[in-house]
Protein backbone atom coordinates (compact mmCIF):
# COMPACT_ATOMS: atom_id res chain seq x y z
CA UNK A 1 0.00 0.00 0.00
CA UNK A 2 3.00 2.64 0.77
CA UNK A 3 4.75 1.79 -2.72
CA UNK A 4 0.97 2.45 -4.11
CA UNK A 5 0.81 6.07 -2.30
CA UNK A 6 4.24 6.72 -3.61
CA UNK A 7 3.44 5.94 -7.00
CA UNK A 8 0.47 8.00 -7.21
CA UNK A 9 1.93 10.89 -5.48
CA UNK A 10 4.32 11.12 -8.22
CA UNK A 11 1.96 10.06 -10.88
CA UNK A 12 0.08 13.29 -9.63
CA UNK A 13 3.49 15.34 -9.90
CA UNK A 14 4.23 14.89 -13.30
CA UNK A 15 0.99 15.90 -13.92
CA UNK A 16 1.10 18.76 -12.10
CA UNK A 17 4.03 19.66 -14.08
CA UNK A 18 3.07 19.36 -17.46
CA UNK A 19 -0.17 21.55 -16.66
CA UNK A 20 2.64 24.12 -15.32
CA UNK A 21 4.96 23.77 -18.63
CA UNK A 22 1.68 24.10 -20.79
CA UNK A 23 0.38 27.13 -19.03
CA UNK A 24 3.78 28.89 -18.70
CA UNK A 25 4.58 28.46 -22.45
CA UNK A 26 0.45 29.75 -23.35
CA UNK A 27 0.73 32.28 -21.12
CA UNK A 28 4.12 33.59 -22.38
CA UNK A 29 2.48 33.89 -26.07
CA UNK A 30 -0.75 34.24 -25.79
CA UNK A 31 -1.38 36.28 -22.19
CA UNK A 32 -3.31 35.67 -19.17
CA UNK A 33 -6.41 35.03 -21.07
CA UNK A 34 -5.61 31.75 -21.78
CA UNK A 35 -8.47 29.88 -21.43
CA UNK A 36 -8.57 26.29 -18.71
CA UNK A 37 -9.92 24.30 -21.90
CA UNK A 38 -6.77 25.25 -24.16
CA UNK A 39 -4.19 24.41 -20.51
CA UNK A 40 -6.20 21.17 -21.06
CA UNK A 41 -5.97 20.43 -24.01
CA UNK A 42 -1.97 21.14 -24.34
CA UNK A 43 -1.82 18.69 -21.28
CA UNK A 44 -3.99 16.24 -22.89
CA UNK A 45 -6.30 15.78 -19.70
CA UNK A 46 -9.85 16.89 -19.01
CA UNK A 47 -10.32 20.15 -17.06
CA UNK A 48 -12.06 18.22 -14.24
CA UNK A 49 -8.34 16.55 -13.84
CA UNK A 50 -6.96 19.90 -14.35
CA UNK A 51 -9.15 21.71 -11.74
CA UNK A 52 -8.06 19.03 -8.97
CA UNK A 53 -4.88 19.96 -9.59
CA UNK A 54 -5.38 23.87 -9.06
CA UNK A 55 -8.77 24.87 -8.47
CA UNK A 56 -9.08 28.07 -10.78
CA UNK A 57 -6.76 29.68 -13.23
CA UNK A 58 -5.78 32.19 -11.29
CA UNK A 59 -4.56 30.13 -8.63
CA UNK A 60 -2.41 28.30 -11.33
CA UNK A 61 -0.59 31.76 -12.04
CA UNK A 62 -0.28 32.42 -8.75
CA UNK A 63 2.11 29.33 -8.41
CA UNK A 64 3.71 30.04 -12.10
CA UNK A 65 4.26 33.94 -10.41
CA UNK A 66 6.15 32.51 -7.46
CA UNK A 67 7.96 29.81 -9.14
CA UNK A 68 9.25 32.63 -11.86
CA UNK A 69 9.89 35.33 -8.56
CA UNK A 70 11.66 32.73 -6.78
CA UNK A 71 14.05 31.10 -9.34
CA UNK A 72 15.21 34.86 -10.98
CA UNK A 73 16.39 36.39 -7.66
CA UNK A 74 17.84 33.05 -6.24
CA UNK A 75 20.18 32.66 -9.71
CA UNK A 76 20.81 36.31 -9.13
CA UNK A 77 21.60 36.64 -5.89
CA UNK A 78 23.67 33.44 -5.96
CA UNK A 79 26.31 35.34 -7.68
CA UNK A 80 25.55 39.06 -6.00
CA UNK A 81 26.42 36.80 -2.35
CA UNK A 82 29.71 36.14 -3.64
CA UNK A 83 33.03 37.42 -2.73
CA UNK A 84 33.91 37.86 -6.25
CA UNK A 85 34.68 41.13 -8.32
CA UNK A 86 31.53 43.63 -9.48
CA UNK A 87 33.07 42.30 -13.10
CA UNK A 88 33.07 38.62 -12.66
CA UNK A 89 29.52 38.84 -10.46
CA UNK A 90 28.15 40.38 -13.80
CA UNK A 91 30.58 38.59 -16.08
CA UNK A 92 28.91 35.13 -14.53
CA UNK A 93 24.97 36.18 -14.81
CA UNK A 94 25.28 37.08 -18.32
CA UNK A 95 27.17 33.85 -18.97
CA UNK A 96 23.68 32.50 -17.05
CA UNK A 97 21.44 34.35 -19.33
CA UNK A 98 23.08 33.78 -22.51
CA UNK A 99 23.04 29.87 -21.61
CA UNK A 100 19.73 30.08 -21.30
CA UNK A 101 18.71 30.42 -25.17
CA UNK A 102 20.86 27.28 -25.91
CA UNK A 103 20.21 25.28 -23.17
CA UNK A 104 17.04 26.35 -20.93
CA UNK A 105 14.22 27.46 -23.50
CA UNK A 106 11.74 27.24 -20.49
CA UNK A 107 13.65 30.13 -18.77
CA UNK A 108 12.46 32.11 -21.72
CA UNK A 109 8.87 31.16 -21.41
CA UNK A 110 9.64 32.57 -18.15
CA UNK A 111 10.66 35.61 -18.68
CA UNK A 112 7.90 36.37 -21.13
CA UNK A 113 5.13 35.54 -18.37
CA UNK A 114 6.49 37.74 -16.01
CA UNK A 115 6.24 40.53 -18.74
CA UNK A 116 2.29 39.49 -19.61
CA UNK A 117 1.90 39.28 -15.91
CA UNK A 118 3.61 42.88 -15.60
CA UNK A 119 0.98 44.23 -18.45
CA UNK A 120 -1.87 43.31 -16.53
CA UNK A 121 -3.13 44.40 -12.70
CA UNK A 122 -2.75 40.73 -11.67
CA UNK A 123 -0.06 41.27 -9.27
CA UNK A 124 -1.89 43.77 -7.57
CA UNK A 125 -4.76 42.19 -7.26
CA UNK A 126 -3.25 39.00 -5.65
CA UNK A 127 -0.86 41.24 -3.58
CA UNK A 128 2.52 39.86 -5.47
CA UNK A 129 5.54 41.24 -5.15
CA UNK A 130 9.19 41.09 -4.57
CA UNK A 131 10.09 41.31 -0.92
CA UNK A 132 13.06 41.09 1.84
CA UNK A 133 12.53 37.27 1.09
CA UNK A 134 12.64 37.86 -2.94
CA UNK A 135 14.14 40.90 -3.80
CA UNK A 136 13.82 42.43 -6.90
CA UNK A 137 16.40 41.11 -9.92
CA UNK A 138 16.59 44.97 -10.94
CA UNK A 139 17.36 46.05 -7.30
CA UNK A 140 19.85 43.20 -7.08
CA UNK A 141 21.65 43.89 -9.90
CA UNK A 142 22.22 47.52 -8.84
CA UNK A 143 23.78 46.55 -6.07
CA UNK A 144 26.50 45.06 -7.99
CA UNK A 145 26.84 48.01 -10.16
CA UNK A 146 27.57 49.71 -7.10
CA UNK A 147 30.23 47.76 -6.16
CA UNK A 148 31.64 48.19 -9.45
CA UNK A 149 31.67 51.55 -9.84
CA UNK A 150 32.92 51.79 -6.44
CA UNK A 151 35.62 49.19 -8.16
CA UNK A 152 36.44 51.50 -10.94
CA UNK A 153 35.00 49.08 -13.42
CA UNK A 154 31.36 49.46 -13.64
CA UNK A 155 29.92 52.03 -16.69
CA UNK A 156 29.09 55.37 -14.99
CA UNK A 157 25.17 55.91 -14.23
CA UNK A 158 22.57 55.62 -12.62
CA UNK A 159 23.21 52.23 -11.28
CA UNK A 160 19.20 50.90 -11.20
CA UNK A 161 18.81 52.91 -14.68
CA UNK A 162 21.41 50.67 -16.14
CA UNK A 163 20.51 47.87 -14.06
CA UNK A 164 16.66 48.21 -15.69
CA UNK A 165 18.13 48.70 -19.39
CA UNK A 166 19.76 45.29 -19.29
CA UNK A 167 16.73 43.69 -17.88
CA UNK A 168 14.96 45.05 -20.81
CA UNK A 169 17.57 43.78 -23.17
CA UNK A 170 17.20 40.50 -22.06
CA UNK A 171 13.46 40.42 -22.39
CA UNK A 172 13.67 41.88 -25.59
CA UNK A 173 15.66 39.02 -26.78
CA UNK A 174 13.15 36.56 -25.00
CA UNK A 175 10.38 37.84 -26.90
CA UNK A 176 12.82 37.21 -30.47
CA UNK A 177 13.17 33.67 -29.28
CA UNK A 178 9.93 32.99 -28.50
CA UNK A 179 8.71 33.94 -31.84
CA UNK A 180 11.00 31.18 -33.26
CA UNK A 181 13.50 33.06 -34.27
CA UNK A 182 17.36 31.87 -33.62
CA UNK A 183 18.89 34.02 -31.16
CA UNK A 184 22.77 33.58 -29.51
CA UNK A 185 23.26 36.59 -27.87
CA UNK A 186 26.81 37.88 -27.77
CA UNK A 187 27.60 38.14 -23.60
CA UNK A 188 30.63 40.72 -24.64
CA UNK A 189 27.80 43.19 -25.95
CA UNK A 190 25.81 42.47 -22.49
CA UNK A 191 28.39 43.21 -20.89
CA UNK A 192 29.11 46.10 -22.48
CA UNK A 193 26.07 47.59 -21.01
CA UNK A 194 27.04 47.33 -17.55
CA UNK A 195 30.67 47.65 -17.56
CA UNK A 196 33.35 50.10 -18.44
CA UNK A 197 35.09 49.61 -21.84
CA UNK A 198 38.75 47.93 -20.17
CA UNK A 199 36.30 45.26 -18.38
CA UNK A 200 33.37 44.21 -20.56
CA UNK A 201 35.65 41.62 -22.38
Amino acid sequence: MPRSKEVFEDMRQVTRQKIEMAALSLFARKGLSVKVSEIATACEISQGLMYSHYPSKDALIIELVQQALTSSSKYVMEHAGSDETAVTKIKNITKMMCLMFSDAPFGIDYFMFMVQVGMSNFLQQNSLAFSDEIPNPVSILAGIIVQGQSEGTAAAGDPFQLSTIYWATIQGLCGYAITGMSVSPDPMILNRILLNEENYL
